[in-house]
């Protein structure tokens, strides 16, 4: 694939979640290969998804272990190399978690997409791979870096976004082509499956608030209006403490400068009231102190 500056690479890097995931599914084709000796189709019957297993013998958790079983070495081999070319940069960007529960989530989601279709043609087959998972990681790569440009078939440079495209209109109508009865073996509605589900965990994703957002919409509506009743009423009462204080000053000023002139016993009845008053509002603290 082409990197953000055009150059050419190939893969793209091993993280923990990815590393984990392919030595998983490596290990796994091992031991259904060594079981297919001894009893051939014993683990794809337990553990592969099927409308006879899942619907009427109630293997439920065949949804989820399908996508781990692998049907020979190049179905294996190309799961992986999409692993391996796609996976890596989404773990970095989203983290080890986030990307891990994609994974199995859009699996799933796939695997429910498989039940429902076989449930619709009673089908009698058998479905293995992590190709739903696989194509998940394929449209949330085209939506993250949608211009970034692949070599389809190692040859020809595409941008990711119609690469999607393209794939997603493939699988599309393959699926109504294998709805008729004359599809191949491949299981499109897996492939299908995985773009829908991961389109739509991608989508609640993005719509989700982030944490900074969250904080601030913690507060109900009725509370952002009593906050500002509030806050209105506090300003309102410092404006007349304020207003109160000067006309204090101003009366304290006035009657000082009589004192000052003519002594203390020139004040009238009256105007040792308001300079009682104006003492009282400008040294609310209690300050008896007059300067």
């Amino acid at each position: 694939m082409y990197g953000r500056n055009t150059q050419l690479r190939i893969g793209g890097p091993v993280t923990p979640v990815v590393k984990r995931l392919m030595i998983i599914n490596a290990v796994i084709f091992i031991l259904q290969y060594a079981a297919h000796q001894f009893q051939p189709f014993a683990l794809s019957e337990i553990f592969g998804l099927s409308h006879i297993g899942f619907a009427q013998e109630f293997k439920i958790w065949q949804i989820f272990t399908y996508m781990f079983l692998h049907g020979g070495l190049f179905h294996l081999l190309f799961n992986l190399l999409a692993l391996w070319m796609f996976a890596g940069e989404l773990e970095e960007l989203w983290g080890s978690t986030r990307f891990l529960k994609y994974y199995l989530y859009t699996g799933t989601g796939a695997g429910i997409c498989i039940a429902l279709m076989n449930f619709l043609l009673q089908s009698r087959g058998i479905t293995i791979g992590a190709s739903g998972a696989i194509y998940a990681i394929l449209l949330a790569y085209g939506m993250t870096w949608p211009n970034r440009e692949v070599l389809l078939f190692l040859v020809v440079p595409v941008k990711m976004k119609y690469l999607v495209i393209g794939y997603g209109a493939i699988e599309l109508y393959a699926t109504f082509v294998s709805a008729s009865g004359q599809g191949d073996n491949i299981s499109h509605i897996a492939h299908l499956g995985g773009l829908i589900f991961g389109f739509i965990i991608i989508s609640y994703q993005n719509k989700k608030p982030s944490p900074q957002s969250s904080k601030k919409s913690n507060k109900s509506p009725n509370q952002g209006l009593l906050n500002d009743g509030f806050k209105k009423i506090r300003l309102k009462k410092k404006q007349k403490e304020i207003e109160t204080r000067i006309k204090a000053k101003k009366i304290i000023d006035e009657l000082l400068e009589k004192i000052a002139k003519t002594g203390m016993s020139s004040l009238t009845q009256e105007e040792r009231k308001r300079l009682e008053w104006a003492r009282k509002h400008y040294y609310p603290e209690g300050n008896d102190t007059l300067h």
